[in-house]
């Protein structure tokens, strides 16, 4: 039987917990805006507001990328989706990659959220799979939200 004192423990673990992960978000949320609209690289991002506590870029003043944690208590998941629709549409967000948040302020176990650099290249390797898509479909004169969709149902 549980006692008053085992839950206010339980309570108080669980809290600090989730008060972490939260915190662990907003650095690395801050980290990847400041890498990406301090970056000297001409990658064609434009950091937009976010809706909620996520994170948007729209590349190449068209397609909108959205980094969030997944929902659910307390999840780890860090989930990069992109937006294919028009601006006159619904959005309609599809996930393309995905990448973990750990308790030792890593992500993927091995990038630190503090470091500009190590998170910069971690996304523009998350996001190179979009970009080499568009390119190819540029060279080939192939319909590019049509080669995207079809890269993000192989993933």
């Amino acid at each position: 039987m549980s006692t008053l004192n085992d839950l206010v423990a339980q309570s108080e673990y669980i809290a600090d917990k989730k008060c972490r992960l939260e915190n662990q978000w907003h650095s690395y949320h801050s980290t990847l805006i400041r890498a990406v609209t301090l970056s000297n690289k001409k990658i064609n991002h434009q950091f937009t507001c976010s809706i909620d506590n996520d994170i948007r870029f729209k590349l190449f003043n068209h397609f909108t990328v959205c980094i969030h944690l997944d929902n659910g208590f307390y999840n780890q998941n860090i989930a990069y989706r992109i937006n294919l629709n028009d601006a006159s549409e619904a959005e309609q967000f599809l996930t393309f990659a995905h990448a973990t948040l750990d308790e030792n302020n890593k992500i993927d176990e091995q990038i630190d959220i503090n470091n500009q650099q190590e998170v910069f290249q971690h996304y523009l390797n998350k996001i190179q799979p979009i970009y080499q898509c568009i390119f190819d479909a540029l060279q080939s004169k192939q319909p590019i939200t049509a080669a995207l969709k079809k890269l993000l149902n192989s993933i």
